[in-house]
Formats: structure tokens, sequence, C-alpha cells
């Protein structure tokens, strides 16, 4: 599954990324600017949504949305 998640800044998008990379979720950086998020930071993640979410609450990252991504069937 391919989760998409919003963070507040181009650092909390890195923070994430290392905390997702060091717990087996390999994920690539991207651009969010849909009307429902906003303009910020996102990442695309392999992994489960819930779980993703949850790890990275736990680890302190300020995470606005994480969902499934669009088209991924």
């Amino acid at each position: 599954m391919l989760c998409k998640a919003v963070l507040p800044s181009e650092t909390y998008a890195y923070k994430a990324q290392r905390v997702l990379a060091a717990n087996g979720y390999p994920s690539e950086m991207i651009r969010s600017t849909g009307q429902k998020e906003g303009c910020g930071f996102g990442l695309r993640i392999a992994g489960n949504c819930e779980q993703i979410h949850a790890l990275l609450i736990r680890e302190g990252i300020p995470v606005q949305l994480v969902r499934k991504e669009r088209g991924d069937g």
C-alpha cells in the first residue's frame, strides 16, 4: 500500500523520512499543494498508513495527515 503523509515543513519531512527509513519504511519526498492539504511537504511511503501515522506521532513529528495514496488499488 502507498500512503501520503503531509508535514508542516521541509525540515519535518526530512526528519520523518529518517525515522521511517530507520523503521523499514521506504519513502519519497513530494511537494504537497492539494486543496485539502494546503501548501507543504509530504512523503509517499510504502507501508500500512495507520502504523506509519502512529510511528510519526510517537516520534514527536507533527504530521498533518496520513492517508492512502489515490489510485493505489
